[in-house]
Order: C-alpha cells, then structure tokens, then sequence
C-alpha cells in the first residue's frame, strides 16, 4: 500500500547517490523524493473511504515532506538556480524558466487546497490530487530533461559552490 517504511527504502539509493556538494544532482535526487510522495498522495486519495485513518496519516506525512523539503527546493531553484542563470539565458530558456515559476505558483494553488483534506467530497479531493501529481511529474521531467542541462552547461564551479553553500544554510547545515 502506501507505508512510510517502503518509502523510505526507495528513496536511500537517491540519498546515497546525491549530496548537497553537487546541487543540480541533489535536485534531480529531491524530484525522485518528491515523485514517491506524489504516488503515497495518490494511493492516499484512493483509500480515503476504505482506509480512512491509514490513508490520513500518509496525507499528512505528504504534507509534511511538502512543507519542509518540498519548500527548500523550490527555494534552492528559484533563489539559487534561476538567479545566476538569468543573465546568460536565451530569450526562450528566459521564458522557459518563467514558466517554471508560474508551474510553481500554481502547484503552491493547488497545495493549499489539498491541505485541507477532502472535506466530505471525495471525488473533488481525488482530483486535485490527480492534477497536483500530473503537474508536478510533467513539471519534474522538464526540469531534468532542460533545466539541469542547462545549468551544467552555464553554471561555474564557483557558482555551483555557492548554490551549494546555500542549500546547506536553507537546511541549516552551513
């Protein structure tokens, strides 16, 4: 089903295979994190009626992933990242990554209105969740298929040392 133990045996290999000393791999390593969590939203919504304490205590481990980690990365991208690439960005990777801010909006819209949990309407509930998960996995694979491209390909060593000091101090790790 949707337990936390086989959750956290999936994500060890992306742990062990990513450290904030390398920031475009830890963010690749934070999307495979964040895509066992859309599939526990995902297995949560569908046992809401069977299951229903079981299936609340994994929206809330979710929500907690989402309001920790989920917040950090976003931080890292749009305060690290996105910053440093944006006077070396074509006109179109420019529009490319504001899009992926508007993604980011728009998955922070669709968020709130999960936190609340299914309020009685369980369809309505499944679907939210449907379009948050649909959006963030089209929105993951664009940024391992583009963006992390592109910062390989612009970034500096010095500039990827200090996204990484930075993500160490989002993290409290500096």
């Amino acid at each position: 089903m949707f337990t936390l133990d086989r959750l956290k045996r999936g994500s060890l290999a992306a742990d062990a295979a990513s450290t904030l000393d390398h920031p475009l791999e830890h963010l690749v390593a934070c999307h495979a994190r964040i895509e066992e969590r859309l599939a526990i939203l995902e297995r949560a919504g569908e046992y809401l009626d069977a299951k229903p304490e079981e299936a609340q205590q994994a929206l809330e481990s979710v929500f907690r992933y989402f309001e920790t980690s989920g917040v950090m990365h976003t931080a890292d991208e749009e305060e690290s990242v996105f910053p440093r690439l944006a006077g070396r960005l074509s006109e179109e990777e420019r529009e490319y990554v504001a899009t992926l801010e508007e993604q980011h909006r728009e998955a922070e819209e669709l968020y709130v209105r999960l936190q609340g949990g299914p309020q009685g309407d369980l369809a309505e509930f499944r679907e939210v969740v449907t379009r948050f998960c649909r959006l963030y996995r089209e929105h993951i694979a664009s940024e391992n298929e583009r963006l992390i491209g592109v910062g390989k390909k612009l970034l500096t060593s010095a500039e990827l040392d200090s996204i990484s000091a930075e993500m160490k101090r989002r993290r409290g790790l500096a």
